[in-house]
């Protein structure tokens, strides 16, 4: 049932979109709709009828796993994708098919065109995503397992924690520590930032490098569970912190707390971006901090909503995204505060409001 309303919903935007079809090939959205994860699957949905095109290699666990759709298999005589899909949309009639044009490689466009030369191909954006940005009770239940197995890890990570390790140890027993929890792995590379490294937003040089003492340091880490990420960040404390440190520590929680006290149904996206921007440039660190919010998230780690300045949109129930200030002053160091918010009915619910007890 849960795929069949998504599938429904999918096709229903297929009409209004005014094309007989669309090629479904980006990952995460044939996960959505199929439950089925693999990089050698094609779906082809239509209001007539689904199609999903795998080869061998998958054809049992595809045939097991995927409902409401008719499944072909590559075999010598249809032994390409681009002959599949054009084999589909010949049997049904389909002039006019979309393809995910955010997904689709110049390459792997070409290829399709050409095994299509008698279609007419029409780019598509988000029309699976758009459906993705809000999260029913399942997704939720999973996130907040992929949270509860991140933010456990964390807890550890902390009682861990000395002067004498370094940011490499410390990924790697993240990365460990998730697998030994349940989870299926990371969401992203782990990142263990000392100072001044932290001035960095997404440090990429995790290294032999010592933490030190009398420094904050740095863990933005996530864990993917069922094939649903989570997102958390942190800055910990070895050693004696000086007022510098925390101050803009300070900030950072009031800012963040800001932006969360006005998240609820209806409200501008914009409006809780500048609300902690605002706050931020207030107390003379404006410039220095120079990316979104936040960010939606789920079945990728970014995802719908984007939660920055320019978007507009107002928020909905069941959205989930992080709100992450940070203020990152090069050659000294930085520090950001992320947490994962969930949209309800009349408010908000802040996922990760019990990591810091």
């Amino acid at each position: 049932m849960r795929y069949k309303k998504r599938l429904n919903a999918l096709i229903r935007k297929i009409e209004t979109e005014r094309i007989d079809a669309l090629l479904v090939t980006k990952p995460e959205n044939i996960f959505y709709l199929t439950s089925f994860s693999s990089d050698s699957v094609a779906l082809v949905v239509s209001p007539n009828k689904c199609f999903a095109i795998t080869d061998f290699r998958y054809a049992e666990a595809a045939s097991n796993e995927i409902g409401g759709f008719e499944l072909i298999v590559l075999n010598n005589t249809l032994n390409t994708f681009g002959k599949a899909i054009s084999a589909v949309l010949d049997k049904q009639k389909i002039k006019k098919v979309g393809f995910e044009s955010r997904a689709v490689t110049f390459s792997q466009y070409r290829n399709v065109k050409r095994a299509l030369k008698n279609k007419v191909l029409v780019p598509t954006e988000d029309m699976v995503e758009s459906l993705r940005e809000t999260k029913d009770t399942g997704e939720i239940a999973d996130m907040r397992k992929a949270l509860a197995i991140t933010k456990a890890t964390l807890r550890e990570v902390k009682r861990l924690l000395k002067p004498q390790l370094t940011e490499l140890a410390v990924s790697r027993y993240i990365k460990e520590a998730f697998i030994r929890k349940g989870a299926g792995g990371t969401a992203f590379e782990p990142i263990v930032a000392t100072q001044p490294g932290a001035s960095q937003p997404h440090y990429n040089t995790v290294s032999e490098k010592k933490l030190g003492n009398n420094k904050p340091v740095l863990i933005d880490m996530g864990a993917k569970y069922k094939g649903y990420n989570s997102d958390l960040t942190r800055a910990c404390s070895l050693g004696k912190i000086n007022s510098k440190f925390t101050g803009l520590y300070t900030i950072l929680i009031d800012a963040q707390r800001k932006a969360i006290d006005i998240i609820k149904p209806g409200a501008k996206i914009s409006d809780v971006d500048n609300a902690a921007r605002q706050y931020i440039a207030n107390k003379g660190f404006g410039k220095f901090f120079g990316h979104s919010l936040g960010h939606g998230i789920g079945l990728e780690i970014h995802e719908r909503p984007a939660i920055n300045h320019r978007n507009n949109d107002a928020l909905k129930e069941g959205m989930v995204f992080t709100v992450e200030p940070g203020i990152y002053l090069p050659g000294y160091g930085g520090l950001r505060i992320e947490d994962t918010i969930h949209v309800t009915k009349k408010g908000c619910k802040v996922l990760t409001d019990d990591i810091d007890k």
